[in-house]
């Protein structure tokens, strides 16, 4: 296998968790090039990565965008003649793309279509997606993978992280960080809720950052004209982020991706989660993280959240109360002081 081409096109979050399959790709075959097919979105996530040796991008963002990336792929993907690839989405497209840009073994889950060679997914029903991605490697090698996901970052990035929040490395109070956005509205715990959280953590002296994305900007002002809290959502590029969530003590977060991000750089977790469940695999993986939810006949109500409630009453995060995630924080920072 000298020339391996890895075959992500989702978001942002399972981009991250794809990147445990290519440090055991490298270790199965060292000397290999390996390269990583995904969006321009996701490109950040793959940066300063060791493991990758290569991109080629694809654009989908858009019928007619997505046409023409599509062709320029493969003809791309013709050009490296790679002996092996690997889709991590069982999508038709990711078939179509190893199909026509004649890569010569192609491998996935079962239930995508043409492929020579596949592992069954639903073995692994109710793991984590990472365990379910590393089962990719069965085929080539018995070892078991390490799970930790990676971002790396840049000496540039920590120096405009530092810039906007001053010196943290003398404060003697916690340092948290919130992600209070999601792209669907029922992953999102209640803003007047979060506002609640934030003050009382401030009191206690915490110093709080809200983090996210562009779309999320809005969100962090209203969370922050109320508070103490710094907004720097849509201030700073994934890296950048992913730079100042490493200097937290811990992230207060919905089922989003900067829960991902802060498993990368090993940063605690309390995930909130309403319609979603761990059995989905999408849940934070490291033995320190807490993932606070309820028990109701209603959850999992789909695969991503949605929109609306189905039923009307979003119970699944309006019942997860201010006063419950305070003292789970107080709980975990007590415990990790008498540690």
């Amino acid at each position: 296998m000298k020339k391996i081409l890895v075959i992500q096109t989702a978001f942002l979050g399972d981009a991250i968790l794809t990147t445990p399959l290519l440090r055991g790709l490298k270790e199965i075959y060292p000397d290999s090039q390996t390269d990583i097919l995904c969006l321009p979105q996701t490109k950040p996530v793959f940066k300063n990565n060791k493991n990758i040796d290569g991109f080629v991008i694809f654009d989908k963002r858009n019928r007619i965008k997505k046409f023409f990336s599509f062709l320029k792929c493969v003809k791309n993907i013709r050009k490296e003649k790679y002996d092996l690839g690997i889709s991590i989405q069982s999508s038709i497209t990711s078939s179509l793309l190893m199909k026509f840009g004649n890569i010569r073994t192609k491998h996935g889950f079962s239930r995508q279509k043409m492929l020579d060679m596949s592992v069954n997914h639903a073995e692994v029903k109710g793991a984590h997606k990472i365990a379910k991605i590393l089962r990719l490697l069965k085929p080539f090698s018995d070892k078991n993978f390490d799970m930790q996901t990676e971002l790396i970052y840049s000496a540039s990035d920590d120096k405009t992280v530092n810039g906007l929040i001053g010196d943290v490395e003398s404060f003697r109070g916690k340092i948290i960080a919130i992600a209070p956005g999601s792209v669907w509205f029922t992953k999102k715990w209640p803003k007047e809720y979060f506002i609640e959280l934030v003050k009382s953590l401030t009191a206690e002296k915490c110093k709080v950052f809200i983090v996210g994305g562009p779309e999320d900007s809005s969100l962090g002002d209203e969370i922050a004209s109320s508070t103490d809290a710094v907004n720097l959502a849509g201030k700073l590029s994934l890296l950048q982020s992913a730079a100042l969530i490493s200097k937290c003590d811990l992230i207060v977060t919905n089922d989003s991706a900067p829960l991902h991000i802060a498993n990368a750089v090993k940063t605690d977790v309390i995930a909130i989660f309403g319609p979603t469940v761990r059995s989905l695999g999408f849940y934070p993986y490291r033995k320190n993280d807490i993932l606070i939810e309820l028990e109701m006949e209603c959850r999992p109500c789909g695969k991503h959240g949605g929109d609306k409630c189905p039923l009307g009453h979003h119970n699944c995060m309006k019942n997860i109360k201010p006063e419950a995630v305070l003292n789970t924080i107080s709980e975990k920072i007590k415990k990790g002081n008498s540690e």
